[in-house]
Order: structure tokens, then sequence, then C-alpha cells
């Protein structure tokens, strides 16, 4: 029984990036929600590179399947904080080029 327990860590990880890129969803539409999926693996991704890296250190025979999941946990963890802050950015500086109607250079004074 015990040694499921790093898978489930894995998997909840994946799971709760999931739910949380659901939930900031702006709409439910077939199209955001595929791209919530792919966001949600390129995270997943991220995460299995954290652990990959710690891996190729230490070596394989020599590393902790606990480790292991938590490492590629908090590197989901972590591209998703990154995702989440880009996106919050973007979010904000389009808000702010459309609040602001800028003049028609167009015209001569």
């Amino acid at each position: 029984m015990s040694s499921i327990i790093p898978s489930c860590i894995v998997l909840g990880s994946l799971l709760i990036t999931l739910f949380i890129m659901l939930k900031r969803a702006p709409n439910y539409q077939p199209g955001t929600i595929v791209n919530n999926i792919i966001m949600t693996a390129l995270c997943f991704v991220g995460g299995m590179l954290v652990s990959a890296m710690y891996t190729r250190a230490v070596g394989n025979e020599n590393s902790n399947p606990y480790l292991i999941a938590m490492l590629v946990a908090i590197g989901t963890f972590g591209s998703l904080a990154i995702y989440i802050k880009l996106d919050n950015k973007q979010k904000h500086d389009q808000h702010q080029t459309i609040s602001s109607k800028p003049e028609d250079r167009s015209k001569p004074n």
C-alpha cells in the first residue's frame, strides 16, 4: 500500500493543477477547457523536469520515490504559479491598453 503513495502525490498534483486552471477559466467553452488542459500538461512537464534534474544528479538507484514525487509536485505548482503570474500580468496590461485611449496621431495639430 505504501508503494503507491508517491504515485498518488504525483497524480494529486496534476489533478489539483487542473482544478485550479479550470476554476480560473473565464468561461467553460470547449476551446477554453482544451487550452486549460494543455497548460496543465505543460505545468506537469515542468514538474517532471524538476524531478529529472534531481534524478540525474543523484542517479536512479539512489533516488527516493517520495522525494521524487514531492519534487514533481513542487515543480508542477511552481510552473502553475509562474503561469498565473504571467497571465495576470497579461490581463492587467491588456486592461490598461483598452482603458487608455491613445490620441489619433494621424491628424495634424
